[in-house]
């Protein structure tokens, strides 16, 4: 068996925190060594630039520029800390959002320059990059009734946004799958939560054996 890197994306309210319990449980089962991890955050720098990204109160002030260069210097420690070290060991890493969201939030959706974000995004990322992102995506209908469902449970600046701005993440998110050929696959997440599970397991099994 092989290392692998294996990140699950999407816009809010997709089930990206259940599939991961779900993946490492399953893989786990089947003796894998896994570590589990998110972005940003992941390590000690990380959460402290997260709390400042995702705080409410800063909605208002925070700029895009800002936000970019503040993930980014997240992801750098992550890859530098967490997931190269996993990967030199032979451990499967799954992650909770990329580089991917950064394209959408900060480029696609409050319009930085795409080409300096992506430029910045891969510098962040240090040449490791995923075997695949899954993208789990939902329609708007479903999303407004998960985030009406979860209410009490929001907690970011992103998920108390309107719907015009989840309706431009998820339009962001499906734009790239042509600007990032090959790495990203879309995945159904409105099946019932064990068949997108199934689906990714056995795409991750394939890709590390």
């Amino acid at each position: 068996m092989r290392a692998g890197f294996f990140i699950l994306e999407g816009c809010e309210a997709v089930g990206k925190t259940t599939q991961l319990k779900r993946l490492e449980a399953a893989l786990r089962e089947q003796g894998h060594d896994i570590v589990v991890t998110r972005e940003p955050g992941g390590t000690v720098i990380g959460e402290r630039i997260r709390a400042i990204l995702l705080d409410r109160e800063h909605a208002a002030a925070i700029q895009p520029f800002t936000s970019s260069l503040l993930f980014n210097a997240s992801r750098r420690q992550w890859v530098h800390e967490v997931v190269r070290p996993a990967l030199d060991a032979g451990k499967i890493v799954l992650a909770d959002r990329s580089f991917l969201s950064t394209m959408v939030y900060q480029s696609y959706v409050e319009g930085e320059d795409p080409v300096f974000t992506k430029e910045v995004c891969l510098k962040a990322m240090e040449g490791t990059m995923p075997d695949t992102i899954f993208l789990l995506d939902i329609s708007l209908k479903e999303m407004k009734q998960r985030l009406v469902a979860n209410a009490g449970e929001k907690t970011t600046r992103y998920d108390v946004k309107e719907e015009a701005f989840h309706a431009k993440v998820r339009e962001g998110y499906l734009a790239q799958i042509d600007l990032f050929p090959g790495l990203i696959e879309k995945i159904d997440g409105e099946v019932p939560v064990e068949e997108v599970s199934g689906a990714i397991l056995g795409k991750i099994l394939k890709s590390v054996s």
